[in-house]
């Protein structure tokens, strides 16, 4: 069963997408929309800081492949939204400072 933050969270993840079908048991909800998922993406880093794929897919499970989420982020840092590290982790731009080592993804970047 899931912890009290991890349900807020995912309520909060889905509160804006539309339900398909209900029951006791199950929530069936539309995927997000690319512009849709980069908020979400943006909105789980400002709260959490530094979060890599793992991480990421584990709140959008059911949601978002984790091919969409890659696709979504590498949209992100293409627009200078979001930075990746050497380590894999993502986090909204500017948020450390520069003594901070920042990865710079390639040109050819591939967005899935």
């Amino acid at each position: 069963m899931e912890n009290e933050h991890e349900l807020t969270e995912r309520e909060h993840i889905t509160k804006n997408l539309k339900v398909v079908y209900e029951d006791p048991e199950i929530v069936v909800y539309t995927a997000p929309t690319e512009d849709e998922l980069k908020e979400i993406l943006l909105d789980l880093l400002h709260k959490n800081e530094k979060m890599n794929i793992r991480q990421l897919h584990s709140y959008l499970s059911g949601l978002a492949s984790e091919d969409k989420i890659r696709y979504a982020l590498g949209r992100l840092i293409k627009e200078n939204l979001v930075a990746v590290d050497r380590e894999g982790y993502y986090y909204l731009a500017g948020l450390y400072g520069p003594e901070e080592e920042i990865y710079e993804e390639p040109e050819d970047y591939p967005l899935i």
